[in-house]
């Protein structure tokens, strides 16, 4: 009887031992698992994008490099007025744009002459300039009081052609006197209207520079300086060679 125990012990020992073999056997045969496939198509499209990045920045720094050096107006310019080295400064712009000043000539600009007005940040170009300033033979640059109601109501400006006229009084009819452009515009100040002949106004009104035959200069300078004269505009912004 122990006998047969003993051998039914001896037997289950022996089948456990070789359910743990078994078990291990087939977990050591087991096969590695297989690696992610890559996708070729996103490691093309991030290839391309990199090399597209680097063809526009090469690009943008070619472009760059054929951007050329021009001469820009720092300040308002009146027609008329030399140009300072403070009237310049530089900008840059594509090379195949005609006609502007490059910034390595800016001093030859300096002392010329404006031929029309100019506004601040505006590229400066050759045709804007002359040689020749405004009081050439036979003209003359006069003062002039601006009186509200007197001038036309948005202002003048440099570069306005104009016609001055003496107002009339009395048995003394109204008159054209002279056509003149105007070369400088002081700011503008409060006015009020006045009677004519009023010379009180002349402290407070806006003043301006005209350009004149020499041969009006006697009657502009009487019609404004004893508070008779009005100012019509004809035409804006014209230049010196128009004259």
């Amino acid at each position: 009887m122990s006998s047969t125990v003993g051998t039914e012990s001896a037997d289950r020992q022996r089948q456990r031992e070789q359910r743990k073999a078994t078990g291990s056997g087939s977990q050591g045969s087991r096969l590695p698992a297989a690696p992610r496939r890559r996708r070729p198509a996103v490691a093309a499209l991030a290839a391309l994008l990199v090399v597209g990045g680097a063809l526009v920045a090469g690009v943008l720094a070619v472009r760059m490099d054929e951007r050329q050096a021009v001469v820009q107006v720092s300040q308002d310019v009146g027609v008329g007025q030399k140009i300072t080295s403070a009237d310049l400064t530089e900008a840059r712009v594509a090379a195949d744009v005609p006609g502007l000043v490059p910034a390595s000539r800016a001093k030859e600009v300096v002392g010329l002459f404006a031929k029309v007005a100019m506004s601040k940040g505006q590229l400066l170009d050759q045709s804007m300039l002359t040689r020749q300033g405004p009081l050439q033979p036979g003209k003359a640059a006069v003062g002039i009081i601006l009186t509200a109601g007197r001038t036309p109501a948005d202002g003048l400006a440099s570069g306005d052609l104009v016609e001055l006229v003496r107002i009339g009084q009395g048995s003394v009819q109204s008159a054209v006197i002279a056509q003149a452009t105007v070369l400088a515009v002081s700011k503008q100040a409060d006015q009020k209207g006045s009677t004519l002949g009023d010379q009180s106004a002349a402290s407070s009104a806006q003043t301006a520079t005209v350009l004149v035959d020499r041969s009006d200069v006697q009657a502009v300078t009487d019609a404004s300086g004893n508070n008779r004269i009005a100012v019509a505009l004809l035409q804006r912004g014209t230049s010196l060679e128009d004259k």
